[in-house]
């Protein structure tokens, strides 16, 4: 809180404490309202704070003053204009009372003085400067009063003005300004019939003053008859003309200024002078409340109610001002105008508006507010369908509240109220991610703009038998409204209904054991016939399907039988290829060749188990006679694993054969039986060579 603003109230406080002795020179019939203007030079110490705590029942004017008079009708820019004198610094200054004032009035008051360098009444017509000037300030005002609502907005004392600089004037006010109301006063010096032709020539252009007046500074002074002061009778009679005009034209009347030489004893003689005759702080202050009661007093008489005075003492040594009267507040009183409990308030935020008591007022700007004030900030506020703003918290000089509170106690208070941008993010897919370093579920919604977002590797499930996998890490930060497509695989469930070991598969052309699980939508599976264990054992492999493309959930039925590589010599030639496992070979017991007979010595039928290379054992017989053939058999041994497989019976006999199904489990052997014939042992290492380019024919294309 600065000095100054300590000082004011360190006044308000002793004005509220000094005992008042002065008896009333008249009674008032009703409460009249007073017209406190503001000017804006002076000491920068906001002294117009003293009328807060009344402003309830005070109507406020607004002085905005320009210099222009030495600017004269050049053409010069509204920048030039602005930073001549004191222009721009003085619009500056009423602007911020127009702020700090307007939620909390009912009407305020705008007046225009054209010109300050000398006065005003002797301007005969608006120059280019003032016009660019007044332009400029009433589009100002226009954006505070949304077109000038509660305003009464105006010039006054322009005595020497012809009819079409007044037109230039309030034409350009209703145009800017068209809410507003329009008034005029003047001073005593200007008769009736100037007032009346000024308001009718307005009139028959389209422009209608609301409210016309007149200024009271009697010369040569105020009647003074026994301590009591009057205004003259010749100056009333003109008054009373004046407000009788306005009464027929259904308009009101009102006096815009009354004025006494603050602490001057003899303030009412020549009261427009701004010389002191007879300054006494010790009763001169309260002499001049006494006298300004009694002028009110006697309009009031008159059926005046809206009386305007001064609000401060010292530009140019005018000294009119009451803002530092020690008795001020009973000048109020005496008006029935008493103190309300009031607070200053500002709301910091970067969001604009909030609500005290209902009504609508501007962050970043000092409110003052009668007391209880019930503050609601805005919790969220959509800028459109995909931006918002949300309050995250809110202090009151420096401590946690919520968005709505009250306050009760006076004193100054600053309201930080802290909000976030956010912009809304649709997602194609629900996950998991780090959101700000903070891991949560992250699905379309409201996320607080700058966020950083990381979506980390992950499996989704979708349905009992899809998921969408998540493979890598995306990452993205929220700067706008944004899609999100969050890379992912789409799996479908393979079922693989197989009981034996796993088996090979050609999954998008390389070999991969196949079994149940996820596998990527447009996934290509071939499951091939054979798998080849060694060079001499394999596996038949029936697949419902047997090539499939994954672009849905499916089961894979699958069956295998083992088969051994089977190689029989015969005394007519051999015997060999691929059996099932459990099949039974039927040789010839009788083999005839070039004359010659050959019997089978043993059983014919050969139960196929294992990998099998074998010369069985027959008698040649010679002239009926049989002869005995050598057989020599070498048995090697390689253990399998163990498969349940079919079992198939073969008889070799002029080609024909039969099959019988049935299931068994096996141990896979390899067991080589040779004769010790020079034929057969080629045509074992012929089919061996044969069966070992095979497999690494096989293996080289799965590769």
């Amino acid at each position: 809180m600065s000095k100054a603003t300590n000082f004011i109230i360190l006044i308000l406080v002793l004005t509220s404490l000094i005992p008042v002795n002065y008896s009333l020179a008249y009674n008032i019939s009703s409460d009249p309202r007073l017209l406190f203007w503001l000017v804006p030079w002076g000491p920068s110490n906001g002294t117009y704070e003293n009328l807060l705590p009344y402003l309830q029942n005070l109507v406020v004017g607004i002085v905005f003053p320009f210099n222009t008079y030495n600017l004269g009708n050049e053409n010069v820019s509204l920048q030039q204009a602005l930073n001549y004198g004191n222009n721009e610094y003085w619009i500056s200054e009423q602007l911020s009372k127009l702020d700090m004032l307007y939620n909390s009035s009912n009407l305020l008051f705008i007046n225009f003085f054209l010109t300050t360098d000398n006065w005003r009444g002797y301007l005969t017509n608006v120059t280019h400067a003032q016009m660019l000037l007044l332009n400029y300030t009433l589009h100002k005002i226009a954006n505070v009063t949304n077109g000038g609502e509660k305003l009464a907005v105006g010039v006054s004392e322009m005595n020497d003005l012809s009819n079409y600089g007044y037109y230039e004037v309030y034409s350009l006010i209703k145009q800017i300004l068209p809410n507003a109301k329009l008034f005029y006063y003047t001073d005593l010096g200007q008769s009736v019939s100037s007032v009346e032709s000024v308001f009718e020539y307005l009139q028959s252009n389209g422009i209608t003053l609301n409210y016309i007046g007149y200024d009271v500074y009697p010369y040569p002074s105020y009647s003074y008859v026994n301590g009591i002061i009057s205004i003259p009778n010749n100056y009333v009679n003109q008054i009373l003309d004046l407000e009788n005009f306005a009464n027929q034209q259904g308009v009101s009347f009102f006096i815009g200024e009354i004025g006494f030489r603050d602490g001057d004893i003899k303030g009412y003689i020549n009261p427009a002078s701004t010389t002191y005759i007879d300054f006494n702080s010790t009763i001169g202050y309260q002499d001049t409340i006494n006298y300004y009661e009694d002028v009110i007093s006697q309009l009031n008489s008159m059926a005046i109610n809206l009386i305007g005075i001064w609000n401060y003492n010292g530009w140019n040594g005018d000294p009119f001002g009451l803002w530092d009267n020690p008795y001020f507040n009973q000048l109020l009183e005496f008006v029935g105008i008493h103190p309300v409990k009031i607070a200053k308030i500002d709301v910091v935020s970067t969001f604009p508006y909030y609500y005290i008591n209902g009504t609508i007022y501007n962050v970043n700007r000092t409110y003052v507010v009668i007391l209880p004030a019930n503050i609601t900030l805005i919790n969220e506020k959509y800028i459109n369908s995909t931006s918002r703003l949300i309050l995250t918290n809110v202090t009151i000089n420096g401590n946690s509240t919520s968005r709505s509170f009250v306050i009760n106690q006076q004193g100054e208070y600053t309201i930080m109220a802290n909000y976030v941008i956010q912009y809304y993010v649709t997602t194609n897919v629900n996950v998991s991610a780090y959101v700000n370093g903070i891991k949560e579920e992250l699905s379309s919604g409201w996320y607080n703009r700058g966020s950083i977002i990381q979506v980390f590797p992950q499996i989704i499930p979708i349905s009992q038998y899809e998921i969408y996998n998540i493979t890598r890490t995306f990452n993205f930060i929220v700067d706008y409204p944004m899609p999100i497509k969050i890379p992912y695989i789409v799996e479908y469930y393979v079922n693989v209904n197989f009981t034996g070991p796993p088996i090979l598969a050609i999954i998008n052309g390389t070999n991969r054991t196949l079994v149940s699980g996820y596998y990527p939508a447009g996934t290509i599976i071939e499951i091939p016939m054979y798998e080849y264990l060694n060079p001499y054992a394999r596996l038949e492999i029936f697949s419902l399907p047997q090539k499939f493309i994954v672009n849905a959930s499916l089961q894979v039925d699958i069956k295998a039988i083992s088969q051994f590589l089977v190689l029989i010599n015969l005394p007519n030639g051999s015997i060999s290829g691929w059996y099932n496992n459990g099949s039974v070979i039927v040789i010839p017991k009788v083999i005839k060749v070039n004359g010659t007979t050959y019997i089978l010595n043993g059983s014919d039928e050969i139960e196929i188990t294992h990998p099998l290379f074998i010369t069985p054992e027959y008698i040649k017989l010679v002239n009926n006679t049989e002869t005995t053939t050598e057989t020599t058999t070498n048995i090697i041994t390689n253990s399998q694993p163990s498969t349940t497989l079919n079992s198939n019976t073969i008889t070799l006999n002029s080609s024909s054969s039969t099959m019988l199904n049935s299931s068994i489990t096996i141990t896979q052997t390899l067991i080589s039986h040779n004769t010790l014939n020079t034929t057969a042992l080629i045509l074992i290492i012929i089919l061996t060579i044969t069966a070992i380019i095979v497999v690494i024919i096989i293996a080289i294309r799965r590769q």
